[in-house]
């Protein structure tokens, strides 16, 4: 199978999402407070009652999504185009494409892009505690 940029082809509009049915398309969004890091909402939190939240979030190479966390949801991500490497809770972790990983509420984390962009799948779900 031929590899194919999967960030490319949505931009494209070649890739679907559930948004569409509702006549809206992802709009990327630079981050102000994270240079190189831009984010698409696919289902917003409003649109799931706050059940869940799913997002691309595309890292250009040399960038990264610094050291953060979230004190009340769970994030899981794949790795959908790229090469990096996540530091969870101080442990240095590289990652490729179809890789992923899952962080819990109040652990630290963050993304690096290395020698080209990555692009990931993100997902939110409150923790139920």
């Amino acid at each position: 199978m031929e590899d194919q940029n999967i960030v490319r082809l949505m931009e494209e509009g070649l890739a679907f999402f559930p948004a569409e049915r509702a006549g809206r398309r992802p709009v990327w969004n630079s981050n102000p407070a994270w240079t190189g890091v831009a984010l698409a909402d696919l289902a917003p939190g409003t649109d799931t009652k706050g059940l869940f939240s799913s997002h691309l979030v595309r890292v250009r190479k040399g960038c990264e999504v610094p050291d953060h966390l979230h004190e009340s949801q769970w994030e899981w991500n794949t790795i959908l185009d790229g090469y990096g490497k996540m530091i969870l809770d101080g442990r240095e972790i590289s990652f490729k494409p179809g890789d992923s990983f899952t962080t819990p509420p109040g652990v630290r984390h963050a993304v690096a892009a290395d020698k080209e962009d990555i692009a990931l799948l993100a997902v939110f779900v409150p923790d139920p505690k």
